[in-house]
């Protein structure tokens, strides 16, 4: 099957996963990062409403809700970007397989390779940015949605940095390609703060949930 113009969000979790055991390379880690991160979004979504549908958290209600949304508008972003990586991935295959006879056909092929290729670092670095925004709602809902929901909480903190260290992997390979190294800089230290964040709310978060599901 040709999954290249397919839209992959669309399609049932079975069949995407069949695609991305394919030796086709997409969808591949980007993508695959993507999807894990918009898990991660649903689940932070899913306790914030169990929290704010009970009278026993009124007190937070409000703020729960406000959460939920929040956690809806980043599981539609980041369906987009399972979509949004495939679709990088396929420019800098497009680009390198430019011809290259000729010294204006080689410059125009450099050319094309690097914008390419700083689109397919902007794709997984959109995951990785979502992915921070997660951290710190799972890290919220540890501390104040439904302590039965605590798990999910955690199991949404983990998602989070397991999908921001994929996007990550992927962001680095493209920066490696990059000429311009004050851009390839920018987007390393960028990237270095954002899992720095990332990792600290995850620690706290998870290690909250292991406390709180430990058996006594």
């Amino acid at each position: 099957m040709e999954w290249a113009f397919v839209t992959l969000s669309a399609r049932s979790i079975d069949a995407y996963t069949q695609a991305l055991a394919s030796a086709d390379p997409t969808p591949g880690g980007g993508s695959a990062s993507a999807l894990v991160a918009a898990l991660a979004a649903a689940l932070a979504s899913m306790v914030a409403r169990l929290t704010a549908a009970s009278p026993k958290y009124a007190a937070v209600a409000t703020r729960m809700n406000e959460i939920a949304r929040e956690a809806d508008g980043l599981v539609g972003d980041l369906v987009k970007a399972i979509d949004a990586d495939v679709a990088a991935f396929e420019e800098v295959t497009s680009a390198y397989r430019m011809p290259k006879d000729s010294d204006e056909r080689k410059a125009a092929r450099s050319e094309a390779i690097q914008h390419a290729l700083v689109s397919a670092t902007n794709a997984p670095m959109h995951v990785v940015d979502r992915c921070a925004l997660i951290a710190r709602l799972s890290n919220e809902l540890v501390d104040t949605g439904n302590p039965n929901a605590i798990s999910d909480a955690g199991c949404s903190a983990l998602f989070a940095q397991t999908a921001a260290r994929g996007a990550a992997l992927n962001i680095r390979i493209n920066v490696k390609g990059l000429k311009d190294a004050d851009r390839a800089t920018e987007y390393q230290k960028r990237l270095d703060t954002m899992l720095a964040e990332i990792g600290i709310l995850v620690e706290v978060a998870v290690s909250k949930a292991d406390r709180a599901t430990e058996r006594t």
